[in-house]
């Protein structure tokens, strides 16, 4: 394996050995020399088997030279820049992977791609393809295609009969993607199928052909379950023959709100998809029931299960019987789901994020001894942290406090979580000051504010263990007078949006343990400090979007400033 390019001698020495070379691996060019002598030996490689050119950013087309070889077995071109393959490629009659990911020119692959018979993977993720030929179905070998491509808009219609298929893998966020080929339920040896689209017309494969796919496994996204009319539907889908660890639900998917109407036959759908036992991660998203059918989040249906994310569901209001969540349940994600009341939540919990439901006090988060990262926002009647139960979370790490528009106070409701490390505050429109509330967070590292219009004050002197503060978008806070002097061991500042700034505080000065600083957005500001270039930890300095005249004096060889800061990392970029 080459991990650079060799040197021209050593390519002279590699030359004479070089026709009975089965393998080639090389993963980055350094000189043009080089590359041309490595490719005017293509020819002479009569038993080359494995070619690896990926990374190569520089060679963009394929040299003529590679097709001499006659027998090769895998060709891998990921991130190599290449737009199309010459035709010598689909005449390697004997190749049977072929890798070209990451190539985002790459927009069309020819129908003489079915010459290529003996083909058993074939990647074409993160490619610019919209639409694959209709001859690819010629490839009964197949086994492994890689259609992670944003830009996918139809799978071929003739699927069927690309009988040795067993995976295929796309992102299941796939939007452009409408619907799936018919017949596609004929494909029994799949193991993955990462994404079922249902759409609402019959040129499209319906639900059921689901039903025959036992052998099915790992994750599957299943979007537009709007169009799913009935339970019976549903239900010969089959999700509880398939050993599926991790399964999304999703109703829309396809950028269309979920009608009202559909709420009469949605818990009968979702009744009719209960999967296998074994599910671990569970996401439903977009339900427009009242009520969920009772295997939902079932300790009982679903015993192993360890995630589950309930998302954008405006009407729920629970479960249909009495409820107990999976004593496993380590994650919890509730989200823009007003109506629903939280059933208890089982003390096994780790990670939880709420979002706008039924809950105005947060209750639902106390008693949770393992919890380690806590998320919630959109609380707006909320108007200080001593009303949300927190004082009893001895392990939490990480706590997100988002979108409280009415927050005026943190209290000292944070004292007693001596364990957090990450702590940030989002949105909260009301709050002013933040002093109280910090003094024991000894062991916080990560703390950032942000979108915060009326905070005016901030100490920060009782926080000896912060490694990283992001200051964004607080557009009266008096920035000179916060005491980063005692921030003993920060690395990294983020001064974001922040025009009041019109020069860098003092007490950064004191700072010696500063190793990156981003000033990003503060237009008023147009000088540096003196004093900046003797910082002696500093190493990155990055000035995007500031006052005009604070770019010129950054900038490289010619700038006022440069001699000063030349022996950093500058990224100096003005955008507006």
């Amino acid at each position: 394996m080459c991990e650079s390019l060799p040197s021209p001698a050593t390519l002279k020495t590699f030359s004479r050995s070089q026709p009975f070379f089965r393998t080639l691996l090389v993963s980055r060019s350094r000189t043009p020399l080089a590359m041309n002598l490595l490719l005017a030996s293509f020819s002479r490689l009569k038993c080359l088997r494995v070619l690896d050119l990926s990374h190569l950013w520089n060679i963009e087309s394929l040299a003529p030279q590679i097709g001499h070889i006659k027998h090769l077995r895998y060709l891998n071109l990921r991130n190599t820049g290449i737009a199309s393959l010459p035709k010598f490629v689909y005449k390697q009659l004997n190749l049977q992977t072929l890798v070209l990911s990451y190539n985002e020119k790459f927009t069309l692959l020819p129908s003489s791609i079915e010459n290529l018979k003996h083909l058993r993977y074939l990647d074409l993720s993160n490619t610019g393809i919209t639409i694959l030929p209709e001859s690819i179905c010629s490839l009964t070998d197949l086994r492994t295609l890689k259609l992670k491509s944003p830009k996918l808009k139809m799978l071929p219609k003739c699927m069927r009969n690309m009988r040795s298929l067993r995976h295929v893998e796309m992102y299941p966020d796939h939007a452009k993607l409408t619907g799936m080929p018919v017949g596609i339920g004929e494909l029994t040896s799949f193991q993955t199928l990462s994404l079922f689209v249902v759409s609402p017309t019959r040129e499209f494969a319906g639900i059921q052909e689901l039903g025959r796919l036992h052998q099915l496994k790992g994750l599957l996204m299943i979007k537009g379950l709007r169009h799913v009319p009935h339970q019976n539907d549903a239900q010969q889908a089959n999700l509880m023959s398939k050993n599926l660890s991790e399964l999304y639900l999703l109703w829309s998917g396809d950028g269309v709100d979920v009608d009202s109407s559909q709420e009469i036959n949605s818990k009968e759908v979702l009744e009719g998809l209960q999967p296998h036992a074994n599910v671990q991660k569970l996401w439903i998203e977009g339900y427009p029931g009242v009520i969920f059918p009772s295997w939902v989040g079932s300790s009982t249906a679903l015993p192993t299960l360890t995630s589950l994310t309930l998302n954008d569901m405006p009407n729920l209001e629970g479960w249909s019987s009495e409820h107990l969540l999976p004593s496993r349940l380590k994650a919890l994600r509730i989200g823009k789901c007003p109506k629903l009341t939280l059933p208890t939540l089982p003390s096994s919990i780790e990670k939880l994020t709420v979002e706008r439901c039924n809950d105005p006090t947060l209750s639902s988060v106390e008693n949770l001894p393992h919890l380690s990262f806590l998320e919630v926002f959109g609380f707006d009647e909320i108007e200080t942290l001593r009303e949300v139960p927190l004082g009893n979370h001895t392990s939490l790490e990480t706590l997100y406090i988002m979108n409280f528009r009415k927050l005026k106070s943190l209290s000292n409701n944070l004292e007693n979580l001596t364990t957090l490390a990450n702590l940030r505050i989002v949105g909260c429109g009301e709050l002013d000051s933040i002093s109280e509330g910090l003094q024991n967070l000894a062991s916080l590292q990560d703390f950032r504010l942000c979108a915060l219009p009326k905070l005016k004050s901030l100490s920060l002197q009782a926080l000896t263990a912060l490694q990283i503060l992001e200051l964004n978008t607080c557009r009266i806070l008096d920035v000179s007078v916060v005491e980063f002097q005692h921030l003993v061991a920060l690395r990294e500042l983020k001064l974001r949006k922040l025009p009041q700034l019109t020069s860098l505080p003092e007490g950064i000065r004191n700072v010696t343990t500063l190793e990156n600083l981003e000033i990003w957005s503060c237009r008023s500001m147009t000088k540096l400090p003196e004093w900046l270039q003797h910082l002696p930890a500093l190493v990155s300095l990055k000035i995007q979007d500031c006052h005009a005249d604070l770019h010129k004096r950054c900038e490289k060889d010619n700038g006022e400033y440069w001699p000063k800061i030349s022996h950093l990392r500058v990224y100096n970029e003005i955008a507006f």
